[in-house]
């Protein structure tokens, strides 16, 4: 108890540091594998706490700091910003013309700087703590595989990570066993025919017209291929092909997306695009090609670490402010890839209910959420790291 009074004494003293830390980084967002002055910022922080790190993945950093055994405890924040034109109206918005913290990322690395500053406070600590910035998690490919490669996992033990949550009161959490996101492929696709001029459709091969007939039938791999109790998401986001309003084309490109749950689910959506894509050189006359690939895996909260974590959240704020019964979402995180190593537990805090979802142009959070964040996951990793080895 003593040392959970601690944290919050030392977090409270932390508290417009790490606001001010979350504003700078907001003000000058940078795009995945882009993120050179944020990791020098964060470097001058940990430097100013005396908090020794390396940098790995080009612009991701480590940081470690050392207790008196070798179990390490792991957090992660990502630090990548997304090409959105902030229309946000805030006094601290982005200064980068076209780039804009529109996920959260900006927070993520001030609660994390802010619980490494917590714990460069605390003495003679039972484990080890690791910190990883990461960069490029909007990106694909994306930057935990990265990060992996460079070591940040050895001999760790249990590995922690978040997001800030608008749709979650501040103040409140997420915490749920099993999966947490969905697993995510994408595809691209090219459908090539025979142009001509518009006012001669009978001497073309329209690549247009399969297109159109191709994404009404990719609808049906949801509604009549796969059982509807077994989640499977496929959409299409993009479409693109001619030029001018009275010429066919001699190609269309279509990339979408397949998110599930469950591995079987992304071979039969595999499996069924390409059936369709047969139907549609058959039935059209056009020629078809795919490139499909699986690019994040579904991220997965260990269900002992989940519990632990929920019970010392309910502890420290109210068996009221945890939610364990929350759906997995159909959204993607390359956290996935980490959990596919060592245990690991992702949770959500509350940043305030908004009409404007991650990635808005207009997205924010309310800024109380990360002195909750700075607390609260203090209070996890030396919950965790204090466990019997």
């Amino acid at each position: 108890m003593y040392m959970i009074q601690k944290i919050d004494k030392i977090s409270q003293v932390l508290k417009n540091d790490v606001i001010m830390w979350r504003r700078h980084f907001h003000r000058h967002p940078e795009l995945s594998n882009q993120e050179k002055e944020t990791s020098l910022r964060i470097q001058k922080i940990l430097k100013s706490f005396n908090i020794s790190f390396r940098k790995a993945a080009e612009t991701g950093i480590v940081a470690e700091i050392k207790g008196k055994s070798r179990k390490i405890i792991g957090l992660r924040a990502d630090m990548d910003a997304l090409p959105v034109k902030e229309e946000t109206g805030l006094d601290f918005a982005s200064e980068n013309q076209g780039i804009m913290h529109a996920c959260g990322h900006d927070a993520h690395m001030a609660i994390a700087l802010g619980v490494m500053a917590v714990f460069s406070k605390l003495q003679d600590l039972p484990f080890s703590l690791r910190c990883i910035f990461q960069p490029a998690e909007e990106s694909v490919p994306c930057g935990a595989p990265r990060m992996i490669k460079e070591g940040v996992l050895e001999e760790m033990r249990y590995l922690i990570g978040f997001h800030v949550w608008v749709g979650l009161e501040t103040g409140s959490f997420s915490v749920i066993k099993g999966p947490v996101m969905a697993s995510a492929d994408r595809f691209s696709i090219l459908i090539r025919g025979k142009g001509g001029h518009g006012a001669s459709p009978h001497k073309t091969i329209d690549p247009i017209v399969a297109a159109s007939h191709f994404i009404t039938q990719l609808q049906t791999i949801v509604s009549r291929k796969s059982d509807p109790q077994n989640p499977l998401v496929v959409s299409v986001g993009r479409v693109s092909g001619g030029d001018a309003f009275n010429v066919i084309p001699e190609q269309v490109e279509i990339l979408g997306t397949v998110r599930t749950f469950d591995h079987k689910q992304n071979v039969l959506a595999e499996r069924n695009i390409r059936k369709l894509l047969k139907g549609i050189e058959a039935g059209f006359g056009v020629k078809t090609h795919i490139d499909y690939e699986g690019f994040v895996p579904v991220t997965y909260n260990d269900p002992g670490l989940a519990e632990k974590v929920a019970s010392i959240l309910s502890s420290s704020f109210g068996n009221r402010s945890v939610i364990t019964d929350e759906k997995p979402i159909m959204g993607s995180e390359d956290f996935s890839f980490y959990s596919k190593v060592i245990p690991c537990c992702y949770i959500k805090i509350g940043c305030g209910k908004s009409e404007y979802f991650h990635h808005s142009n207009k997205f924010t959070i309310d800024e109380r959420c990360l002195d909750t964040g700075v607390r609260a996951i203090s209070k996890i990793l030396w919950g965790i790291g204090s466990l019997p080895s």
